[in-house]
């Protein structure tokens, strides 16, 4: 036996990326359940009801919400559902949105107020609404949680017949991002950088390049390595020091 063969090998960018794909898809099956879970409470509701359901006939999905919460541990700041304009019988907008120590996030949603915010035109909910796919922005920083980095990962929601009803998504911390990944990062023999589709940095192994930074100084002639089924790749610096 070689003395190599005690050490694992280094990290390569490719597995690198099948990592974050993964660490994605383990996001993107929580958004799943809650989506589902909306789905059906809907069809019950308006087979019951025979009209469009209330706010609060959205109370139930606060157990799944609150079980997926409790699941993914530090890994979900916030999470819940965002409903699409005119859907509810009672309002215009509405958000079930929960944080994991059981508060509900409330957001001023009257669009004569001056802190009005206008979910309809966050990416996060257009995208998955006009393209009918799942989504994620940021990084970006969420005041109401604590002035922290975020990304917010969003799947489109519909009924049995296709009717767009919101989304299902979670804020997920860049910080609770790091500290699945960043270990095997620092594995590579590579410096690397996740960013998004703006060139803005996620998270990685190079201090020049922190969370919310650009990516206008690297060298573009590097290969990037895209994420599979998201807007975010890789992009390798050079060698790390040793």
């Amino acid at each position: 036996m070689s003395d190599t063969d005690n050490f694992p090998a280094p990290a390569t960018v490719e597995s690198l990326a099948d990592s974050v794909a993964k660490l994605a898809d383990e996001i993107y099956l929580s958004l799943a359940i809650i989506g589902t879970a909306l789905t059906t409470l809907w069809g019950d509701l308006t087979e019951k009801l025979r009209s469009a359901p209330q706010s609060s006939d959205l109370a139930p999905l606060r157990e799944t919400i609150a079980g997926e919460l409790e699941r993914r541990g530090k890994l979900f700041s916030g999470a819940g559902v965002v409903m699409a304009d005119g859907v509810l019988a009672d309002r215009p907008r509405h958000l079930e949105w929960w944080l994991p120590d059981a508060q509900r996030l409330m957001l001023e949603l009257n669009p004569d107020s001056e802190y009005f915010y206008d979910y309809t035109k966050m990416d996060w909910f257009s995208i998955p609404r006009e393209q009918d796919r799942r989504w994620v922005q940021g990084p970006h920083l969420d005041y109401a949680c604590g002035d922290q980095y975020v990304c917010t990962f969003s799947i489109p929601v519909t009924t049995t017949s296709g009717t767009f009803l919101g989304i299902a998504g979670a804020d997920v911390p860049v910080a609770a991002i790091e500290e699945v990944l960043l270990p095997r990062f620092q594995a590579s023999i590579q410096r690397v950088v996740l960013v998004n589709g703006e060139g803005r940095v996620i998270m990685g192994t190079d201090p020049d390049f922190t969370t919310g930074s650009k990516t206008s100084r690297m060298d573009k002639s590097v290969p990037t390595i895209p994420i599979e089924a998201m807007p975010w790749s890789l992009r390798p610096l050079g060698s790390m020091q040793r």
